[in-house]
């Protein structure tokens, strides 16, 4: 769009890629760094040694959620800078555009309409859930910095099921019309979504609860009182 001369569309696509970045860095490496804990889960006692080479994927991705942002300042870009600064605005524009994603399926008989309708209702949850936090944060900043990183965790669910249920549409297509790939490729495709949606996405009820849970729990905590010397 720059090199066209579009600078207003550049713009946008800027705005744009700044709300995901945040939401895409953070959730993404803290996920990568669950599945590399589970890669050395898998192999037992073999996995904690360097024969196998797990222990070393886990040590090379524990780095991901620390430099270029911690996951916590991301969050606190997400929420603080790009959604509350900006009046909420890229929140309800990347909404907006899932619920046109779920509209297109909601109906389906299969299982891709209930994923469809599930995705309708985590947006919808968090669409309000924003507004909900900047509303407590015009009394209380400190809801932004308690509730961000639980936030992102909550978004990056989200937006991971919404990407999923695009595949498993084009997958349902590929199907019944035939596609380049094998059958079973297809398939793979929509038994991952159910994964997601059945077993990734409830995630988002834990993180929802922690986010409104009273903030004192976190904030009344004196900062002596993290730490006691009790070899006196």
């Amino acid at each position: 769009a720059e090199v066209n001369g579009d600078h207003a569309e550049a713009h946008r696509l800027d705005e744009r890629l700044g709300f995901l970045t945040p939401i895409l860095k953070g959730f993404l490496t803290e996920a990568g760094k669950e599945a590399a804990d589970l890669g050395i889960q898998v192999y037992g006692g073999h996995g904690y040694i360097k024969d196998n080479k797990a222990e070393q994927v886990y040590r090379d991705v524990r780095i991901a959620p620390v430099w270029e942002g911690t996951t916590q300042i991301q969050a606190l870009d997400l929420l603080g800078r790009k959604i509350m600064l900006q009046k909420l605005k890229p929140i309800t524009e990347h909404c907006n555009e899932l619920y046109k994603l779920c509209w297109k399926h909601m109906f389906d008989t299969s299982a891709l309409g209930t994923h469809a309708r599930s995705l309708m209702r985590h947006t919808m949850e968090w669409h309000a859930m924003t507004y909900m936090i900047g509303f407590e944060a015009k009394s209380n900043k400190e809801w932004i910095s308690s509730t961000s990183v639980d936030y992102l965790m909550y978004s990056g669910y989200v937006t991971l099921a919404a990407h999923w249920l695009q595949m498993e549409a084009v997958a349902n297509q590929k199907l019944k019309e035939g596609g380049t790939e094998e059958e079973e490729f297809y398939k793979a495709k929509i038994q991952t979504s159910a994964f997601m949606f059945d077993y990734l996405l409830p995630r988002t009820r834990g993180h929802k609860a922690n986010m409104w849970t009273p903030i004192e729990s976190i904030t009344d905590m004196k900062s002596e009182n993290f730490s006691f010397d009790h070899s006196r």
